[in-house]
């Protein structure tokens, strides 16, 4: 009887982790943090890299993806649709700090 209610409350526990990410302000911060590190990156980056172009369509993606999020269509997506689209964000995120890091000093003189 007990395991079934901690069944029931797990599943329940389970439904609500995902609800929060796949909402779409959850999904807007995250456009609006990935902005935000790639401005920090197109500041890096030397002006004829294809770093810096990445970095201009990815902030353009973003934009678009924060106005998708205000569209009713957007809430009409699968629940796995949404998954995938959250973590293709995160592996965005991931490669821009790691072009970040990549990226060549500004000046040759050490701090």
């Amino acid at each position: 009887m007990f395991g079934w209610i901690k069944g029931k409350m797990d599943n329940a526990k389970e439904r609500i982790r995902i609800a929060k990410e796949i909402n779409p302000r959850t999904f807007r911060d995250m456009a609006r943090e990935i902005t935000a590190l790639a401005d920090a990156c197109s500041q890096v980056c030397s002006p004829e890299s294809e770093l810096l172009q990445r970095v201009e369509k990815i902030k353009g993606e973003m934009d678009q993806l924060t106005e998708l999020t205000h569209q009713p269509e957007f809430k009409k997506l699968s629940v796995q649709r949404k998954m995938e689209l959250r973590q293709s964000l995160i592996q965005s995120r991931e490669q821009i700090l790691e072009s970040m890091q990549a990226a060549p000093s500004p000046t040759k003189l050490i701090q």
